[in-house]
């Protein structure tokens, strides 16, 4: 019996012993974490992982929205009082914030993690609002911090942000041209401009070389542009960047070119200069005298300037042409007038070819009743005797 009593006494006495030091541990981290959470923060760090290294938004309006949820200072606020998740879903209501993520580390720094979205091309609408989109094609505006270097693309025909299917459609197919030329430096390099025509096709105005390419709609774009660069492989070093006005390789395995015509001037480098001069000149001639003011306008295919105050320059080339071609021409030379018969003269001429006329007709004249038969061998073919001409008059 006493044994047992001692077993029951000394079970009781260690469980109780158990339960004190859990209890004391308990209390001991329930203080801690009550310490922790009224212990105002240390530090924030925000860090943002960006397009390279350009952000289009940056820690300062992070912190600002993170206060304005927070309502007061982060630095003046205890660690408990944060509540993370809602600063968390505030953040993913920003366009640009892709990702956010917010910790406390073991130094009681609040640490901010945002990753950005990436824009791949820049959008122009028909009514000319712009703005990006990402390859989610979730649309973003645009930023006054940084302007990307992306495709551009005009003619977009909405602006509203639920689109029809066809809009859909040419919205996808902007997403794939923009990331396949993004991904090529050459096509990067190449493609300056792509305007959306009425049909949703797609037409590329190129920086080297003065045409336009119709690409039309998206699908296989890859074997489209792989025909193009063939072409410019093969045939424009060959014949040079401006032999063709339109290149087209919406059909398969063909590229169809239309060539310029003979007549259009071509446009480069050189004559750029020049008109950028024309302007510059005229602006400083006409800048004291309103009636001379002229807006100098392009022509259809943006490559010559019309300025009627000013009389271009004649090349020294068709100078020396026109020269070549006046020496060349003959002088005619005028024919000396004959001295006129005198009127006695005259008169004698005429008595004279009257009776040689009449003698003439006298010789030919032929009797009504004979008739003339002329025989002909067979296959000798008929011939027509000559006629008979009158003598030259001498005047």
């Amino acid at each position: 019996m006493l044994a047992n009593k001692k077993n029951t006494i000394k079970k009781i006495l260690t469980v109780s012993v158990w339960f004190i030091l859990v209890s004391g541990v308990v209390v001991l981290l329930i203080a801690a974490m009550s310490k922790k959470k009224s212990d105002k923060i240390s530090g924030i760090e925000i860090k943002i992982s960006g397009v390279q290294n350009h952000y289009f938004i940056d820690k300062n309006e992070v912190q600002q929205i993170l206060e304005k949820v927070n309502g007061k200072k982060l630095a003046h606020s205890p660690s408990g009082s944060l509540n993370l998740t809602s600063m968390e879903m505030r953040l993913l209501k920003e366009d640009w914030i892709k990702k956010a993520e917010l910790f406390f580390d073991n130094n009681r720094v609040l640490q901010v993690r945002i990753t950005e979205r990436e824009p791949i091309a820049r959008i122009f609408t028909v009514s000319g609002t712009s703005f990006y989109i990402d390859s989610s094609l979730s649309r973003l505006p645009l930023s006054e911090k940084f302007s990307a270097r992306l495709p551009v693309f005009t003619g977009f025909p909405t602006e509203v942000k639920v689109l029809k299917k066809k809009d859909s459609v040419l919205l996808n197919g902007i997403k794939n041209l923009s990331e396949y030329i993004n991904a090529n430096p050459f096509w990067m390099a190449q493609i300056d401009q792509i305007d959306i025509t009425s049909q949703n096709d797609f037409e590329m105005i190129p920086k080297l070389g003065n045409q336009v390419i119709r690409f039309g709609d998206a699908s296989e774009y890859m074997q489209k542009f792989a025909r193009l660069l063939a072409f410019y492989q093969k045939v424009e070093q060959n014949i040079g960047w401006n032999k063709y006005s339109v290149l087209d390789v919406r059909f398969k395995n063909q590229v169809i070119g239309v060539l310029r015509d003979a007549a259009e001037i071509k446009s480069d480098s050189l004559k750029t200069i020049e008109i950028m001069q024309k302007i510059i000149s005229e602006a400083e001639k006409n800048s004291n005298d309103s009636t001379k003011i002229q807006l100098i306008q392009p022509d259809e295919r943006n490559e010559r300037v019309n300025q009627s105050p000013v009389l271009d320059e004649v090349p020294a080339e068709k100078i020396e042409q026109k020269d070549a071609e006046t020496k060349e021409k003959i002088t005619p030379v005028k024919k000396p007038e004959e001295a006129r018969p005198s009127v006695k003269e005259q008169k004698t001429k005429e008595s004279i070819l009257k009776k040689k006329t009449a003698a003439t007709v006298e010789k030919h004249r032929v009797s009504p009743a004979a008739k003339t038969i002329i025989k002909t061998q067979k296959g000798e073919e008929r011939r027509v005797p000559k006629a008979v001409m009158l003598p030259k008059s001498d005047y």
